[in-house]
């Protein structure tokens, strides 16, 4: 991923721009509109998402990281050109699926081989995300800085991953 080299960005940062894109209320400086679906159906609520890091959430952090990039992908992505949307949005969207999928799968597995197999079918789609997201920058579907918070979740899932990867060795 290209990332700005003069500026670094925290993690912190990139929860914030985060939970910004998806529009959640801890997001700093967000205020939630009055009733912005005033015009629309009075009968249909807006969809609102959630945050994954309630404390009844016992999952490893892993699976948290990889639903928000998925939950991100698929808000950032809903603005994409048109002429993108079944070509390199569609494969971004579904590559961020199949990497919870396969990390679900991974987690089920009692088989050392087998669990080993499906993280690195995980890691293998990550690296396929980060190659998505970059072509998805350069055909200008998503823009840099949203590259950038991608870049960083694909960085921060990554070692989690492998972190989980050694551990199951070594039982």
């Amino acid at each position: 991923m290209i990332m700005d080299e003069n500026r670094q960005i925290t993690l912190e940062e990139v929860e914030t721009e985060i939970q910004r894109e998806l529009k959640m209320p801890e997001a700093e400086g967000y205020e939630p509109p009055a009733r912005a679906y005033e015009n629309e159906n009075p009968s249909r609520k807006p969809f609102r998402l959630k945050n994954f890091d309630s404390p009844r959430d016992k999952e490893m952090a892993v699976f948290t990281h990889a639903k928000k990039l998925s939950e991100y992908i698929f808000v950032i992505t809903e603005k994409s050109p048109k002429k993108f949307r079944w070509s390199i949005i569609s494969r971004l969207q579904n590559s961020s699926v199949e990497i919870v999928e396969n990390l679900y799968r991974a987690n089920f597995e009692r088989e050392e081989e087998t669990r080993i197999a499906f993280q690195k079918s995980a890691a293998v789609g990550l690296k396929l995300l980060d190659f998505y997201t970059e072509t998805a920058r350069k055909k200008q579907a998503i823009t840099i800085r949203q590259t950038e918070i991608i870049a960083r979740q694909i960085l921060e899932t990554t070692k989690l991953l492998n972190g989980w990867v050694k551990s199951t060795k070594r039982k």
